[in-house]
């Protein structure tokens, strides 16, 4: 088994592979569950922060010069 290093702020304890495979489980519907109560402020976020790039990137509108 290879070794990765990790950087987090605490050392995990060791678990059996039953325990280890119930914890991924466990986090994995706690995100969902958060991922869903937060989903259309989430959408609401990325839909704004989209715009606004937009509305930087955008060079002025000026219809008397040619685009070249």
């Amino acid at each position: 088994m290879k070794r990765h290093t990790v950087i987090l702020p605490l050392l995990l304890p060791r678990l059996t592979d039953h325990a280890a495979a119930y914890l991924v489980a466990l986090l994995r519907a706690l995100l969902a569950g958060i991922e869903h109560h937060y989903a259309d402020q989430v959408h609401r976020y990325h839909k704004h922060q989209a715009e606004r790039s937009l509305r930087r990137s955008a060079p002025p509108a000026n219809r008397d010069d040619p685009p070249f």
